[in-house]
């Protein structure tokens, strides 16, 4: 790298009874051609074992344990700030790498100082033909949605700068969140990074995505589940907060109505 010290990159992973993903998404984590990489493990109070046994099968981690379960913001909140990387990674732990992944975002973020995260392309584990997310769109009533969801993995093959990144794989650069500040940990879950692409965007910060930048996930084994009334509850409430505390007054009143035509 031209003499040029490759900087720290931080990754967290925020885990709730995953035991059945977890060392897949820490064993492809050492596998990235990027070096050098800190893991940080936080456990949000897991209750199936998962958690047991990370020290010994993967001596690098370092495994931070909550009393409790803090929820997605307050998690991960707590990861980042006992992380020391000038880039931070924001990772389910129900997620597999491309071993190129982290390169492939590093090298993306680093084209433009202005960009505060970088969103990558996120397949479906089982249905690898088929995307997840390539970051996130909202839509006018506050409710977001990943960009891309369940078209042909072809499709958005170009880098490209979009609205905000899908915070169950991206790039943060710290100079972002030293700026406008963490997750908002009242969200408790879904919608925090809507929230902080809000926040990003008006503090003049961009995102940028990267197509090479890939990430398998098994959607929702990190929730606990793809269906809840807790879920639903969630992402209801929490894309109303998003347009109150980030919309200007005419899209809030403009929202309501599709809000109207999405029930309907």
């Amino acid at each position: 790298m031209n003499g040029q010290v490759s900087p720290l990159i931080s990754i967290v992973v925020l885990n709730w009874n995953g035991r059945s993903v977890l060392g897949n998404c820490l064993t492809s984590l050492h596998e990235q051609t990027y070096q050098p990489l800190e893991i940080i493990v936080v456990d949000n109070a897991s209750t199936d074992g998962s958690a047991d046994g990370i020290s010994q099968r993967f001596p690098q981690i370092k495994l931070i344990i909550n009393e409790k379960n803090l929820g997605f913001g307050a998690g991960n909140n707590i990861g980042i700030q006992s992380s020391k990387g000038k880039y931070i990674m924001i990772l389910n732990n129900d997620t597999r790498l491309d071993p190129k992944c982290v390169e492939e975002l590093k090298q993306s973020i680093e084209k433009d100082s202005a960009y505060g995260a970088c969103a990558s392309k996120i397949l479906l584990a089982n249905q690898p033909d088929i995307i997840d997310g390539v970051g996130i769109v909202v839509y006018p009533d506050g409710l977001s949605f990943g960009r891309g969801r369940l078209e042909a993995k072809e499709r958005y093959d170009q880098e490209e700068e979009i609205f905000f990144a899908s915070d169950c794989a991206c790039l943060y650069r710290r100079e972002m969140l030293d700026d406008i500040g963490l997750y908002d940990e009242d969200f408790f879950a879904y919608a925090d990074e809507t929230d902080m692409g809000w926040r990003a965007q008006l503090a003049g910060w961009k995102c940028i995505y990267s197509p090479k930048a890939i990430v398998y996930h098994h959607h929702s084994v990190s929730s606990g589940g793809r269906y809840s009334s807790f879920k639903a509850f969630l992402v209801e409430r929490n894309r109303i907060w998003v347009a109150l505390k980030n919309f200007p007054v005419p899209l809030l009143i403009l929202g309501q109505f599709y809000t109207l035509w999405r029930y309907f």
